[in-house]
C-alpha cells in the first residue's frame, strides 16, 4: 500500500477491469484523446483497448441510449462518461425515463449492467451548466444505484462492485478529489467494497454527521478545528435502496443528534429525503430535529463570488456544528473531557 493519486486510480482500475472482462467498453466525449479525456480519467486506455474506448460527438442522449440498449441486450457492460454531470439533462429521457426503469419493467429479470461516470465541478468557476452534483436528481428515479467515493482506495473498491452490479450504477466523481492522494494498493486492484456499506471516518459522541464525496474531509477537519465530538459517516452509497441504515442507526442511537452536510445547491440536494427517513426510523432517539448544511438556492456561476456562495463552505460546516450543539443544550462532550 502506497500513496496514490485519485485520478490515476480512476484510469488504472478501469484498465484492470477491461483486462479481465472483455465485455466492458467505455463510451463518451473526448475519452480517446487529450491524454485520457479532460481530466485523464481514461489515460492510457486507448493504446491498450483501441476497439473498446469509443469517442463520440457531443450527443449525450444518443450515446447514453445506445449504451442502455447494449446493456439490456446482455452481451456487453458499457461504461458511459458524461464530461460534466449537468449534461444528464440532455439525455434525460434515456437516463431517467428508460435506463432507470428498464429492469423493474421486466420484473427484475432483465439485467441492465451499465455504469455512468459523472463529474462534479463545484467551486471551479466552470459555470451553471458544468457544476452540479447529480446525486439528488438521480435519487428521484428508482432503479439507479449511486456511489460517491471520497478516497482513492474507496474509488477502486466501489468501481469494482459497480462493474459487477446488474443494476445501472451512477459513479459520482468530484474534480476537487482528482488531485488528492491516499493509501491504496500499488498493484492489487481486485478488491471490492460492497454497495450499500457506509464508513465511519471519525468517531464522536455529540452528534452524527452524514456526508459524502468532497465534503467528507472538510467535515473531519472542521470537527478537529472546533474540538467537537462529531461522528462523521461517509455514506459512500446514496440511493435510497442502498443507504446503510445499520451504520447510521448505530451512530444515531449513540449521539441522538444528526447533521446532514451537502456541498451543492438546495434544489438538487437529497438531504431532505434522508432527514425524512431519519425521523421515521429514529424519532425516539433524536434530541432535536435533523439539521442540514447545504448550498444556496441559486446555481453556481462563472463569478467566483457567486460560485462560492452557491456551495456550502467550511464556515457553513462550523456554523452547523455550533447550531446543533447549541440546540442540543449541551457543550461538546469530547471537548469537556
Amino acid at each position: 500500500v502506497v500513496e496514490r493519486k485519485f485520478i490515476d486510480l480512476v484510469s488504472s482500475v478501469m484498465g484492470r477491469r477491461m483486462e479481465v472482462d472483455e465485455r466492458i467498453f467505455v463510451i463518451g466525449e473526448d475519452i480517446h484523446k487529450l491524454r485520457g479525456g479532460t481530466n485523464g480519467a481514461t489515460k492510457g486506455l486507448i493504446e491498450r483497448f483501441p476497439d473498446r474506448i469509443i469517442g463520440t460527438p457531443i450527443t449525450e442522449g444518443g450515446f447514453a441510449g445506445l449504451a442502455g440498449g447494449v446493456a439490456a441486450d446482455g452481451h456487453f457492460r458499457p461504461v458511459v462518461e458524461f464530461m460534466y454531470a449537468d449534461f444528464v439533462y440532455v439525455a434525460a429521457d434515456q437516463v431517467l425515463n428508460q435506463i432507470a426503469k428498464m429492469r423493474h419493467m421486466f420484473g427484475g429479470d432483465l439485467p441492465v449492467p451499465l455504469v455512468l461516470r459523472a463529474k462534479v465541478a463545484a467551486k471551479s468557476g466552470y459555470g451553471s451548466q458544468h457544476s452540479m452534483d447529480p446525486s439528488g436528481l438521480f435519487t428521484l428515479f428508482p432503479g439507479w444505484r449511486i456511489v460517491a467515493p471520497s478516497t482513492p482506495y474507496d474509488y477502486v473498491g466501489l468501481m469494482n462492485s459497480a462493474l459487477l452490479c446488474e443494476d445501472p450504477v451512477l459513479v459520482v466523481e468530484h474534480i476537487d478529489l482528482y488531485q488528492s492522494t491516499g493509501p491504496a494498493p500499488l498493484e492489487d486492484l481486485d478488491y471490492f467494497i460492497p454497495l450499500g456499506k457506509a464508513k465511519v471516518v471519525r468517531y464522536g459522541t455529540d452528534f452524527t454527521v452524514l456526508t459524502s464525496l468532497a465534503m467528507v474531509w472538510p467535515c473531519v477537519e472542521m470537527a478537529e478545528q472546533a474540538s467537537v465530538g462529531a461522528e462523521v459517516i461517509d455514506l459512500r452509497t446514496l440511493d435510497r435502496a442502498s443507504l446503510d441504515w445499520e451504520t447510521i442507526g448505530a451512530s444515531v442511537r449513540k449521539t441522538n443528534n444528526v447533521l446532514i452536510v451537502e456541498q451543492g445547491t438546495q434544489g438538487t440536494s437529497f438531504g431532505g429525503a434522508i432527514a425524512d427517513e431519519l425521523h421515521r426510523r429514529f424519532f425516539d432517539y433524536l434530541d432535536q430535529p435533523v439539521k442540514r448544511v447545504v448550498g444556496g438556492e441559486a446555481a453556481p456561476t462563472i463569478s467566483k463570488v457567486l460560485d462560492l456562495a452557491a456551495n456550502a463552505s467550511d464556515d457553513d460546516i462550523l456554523a452547523g456544528y455550533e447550531d446543533i450543539l447549541s440546540d442540543s443544550g449541551r457543550m461538546s462532550r469530547d471537548a469537556a473531557e
